[in-house]
């Protein structure tokens, strides 16, 4: 049987492919993490508003780190994971 000697990089892999330490690579785990803890609606309000929080840092470090980003649309989303983890400390919501 021959001998097939592997490519030396993936065919199928942009040559401009960013390196694994991309601060994208980071937000996707960093997201992956967040959806997992997702509170259900039988977790108390404290535990939904602490999980709203952690969605309102995230998207406070993508609106600083990724130039590509709309930081207005972005900022506006964590300003509104805010006001829902307010709401869910105030007992409105």
């Amino acid at each position: 049987m021959p001998t097939v000697v592997p490519p030396a990089r993936n065919p199928f892999t942009p040559t401009d492919e960013r390196p694994a330490d991309d601060h994208r690579t980071t937000f996707c785990a960093d997201l992956s993490a967040l959806l997992r803890t997702m509170p259900g609606l039988s977790t108390t309000r404290e535990e939904r508003a602490d999980w709203f929080d952690r969605k309102a840092d995230l998207l406070d470090r993508v609106a600083v780190e990724d130039p590509s980003c709309d930081h207005a649309e972005v900022s506006e989303l964590a300003r509104v994971a805010r006001a829902k983890a307010d709401e869910l400390r105030r007992g409105c919501s």
